[in-house]
C-alpha cells in the first residue's frame, strides 16, 4: 500500500462521515414518541459532532493531497445510511450499528497506516504516522459515542 491508496480509503471514510451527519440530522427531525425532545437534542448534538469530523477529514485529506502532490479532489459524496426510521429504539440501534462499524473501519485504517509507516520512505512514513494518530482520536470519539448509545438502549424493550 502507498500513501495514495490510503488517501483513497480515507475519501471513503469521509463519505461515511457525511452519511452519519445526514442520518443524525434526519433522526433529530423525525424522532417520535416519548422523550422525543430529549432524543432530538441528542441527535442534533451528534450531527454537530459529525460536522466536526467532516471538517477534520476534509482537512486531513486536503493536506495529504497538497503535500504529496496527489491529483485528487476532496469529495463531498455521501455514503449510504438508514432512512425511514422514526421510533427512538430503532434510531438508537441504527446509530449504534453505524458507530460500531466506523470504529471497526478506523481500527483497520489505523493498522493500514501503521503498516505503511513501517515500510514506507521517510516522507510517506511521516504522513502515515500522522494519519494513524488522527485515526486514534476518531476511534476514541466514535467508541465513546457507541458506548453512550449502548447505555441509552440498556433496559429498553
Amino acid at each position: 500500500m502507498k500513501i495514495d491508496d490510503l488517501v483513497e480509503l480515507l475519501k471513503g471514510d469521509l463519505a461515511n462521515e457525511y452519511a452519519h451527519w445526514h442520518f443524525y440530522m434526519a433522526a433529530a427531525t423525525s424522532v417520535v414518541g416519548l422523550h422525543r425532545e430529549e432524543l432530538s437534542e441528542f441527535f442534533s448534538e451528534q450531527a454537530s459532532g459529525e460536522m466536526k469530523h467532516i471538517e477534520q477529514f476534509r482537512r486531513l485529506i486536503q493536506g495529504l493531497v497538497t503535500r504529496r502532490g496527489i491529483k485528487a479532489e476532496v469529495p463531498s459524496s455521501v455514503g449510504e445510511f438508514k432512512t425511514g426510521i422514526y421510533h427512538p429504539k430503532e434510531l438508537l440501534e441504527a446509530a449504534l450499528e453505524m458507530e460500531d462499524q466506523v470504529v471497526r473501519n478506523y481500527v483497520l485504517r489505523h493498522s493500514q497506516a501503521e503498516s505503511l509507516a513501517e515500510s514506507a520512505s521517510e516522507n510517506e512514513a511521516a504522513d502515515a504516522t500522522y494519519i494513524a494518530l488522527f485515526l486514534e482520536d476518531q476511534i476514541l470519539d466514535s467508541r465513546g459515542d457507541a458506548d453512550n448509545i449502548l447505555e441509552m438502549l440498556k433496559g429498553r424493550d
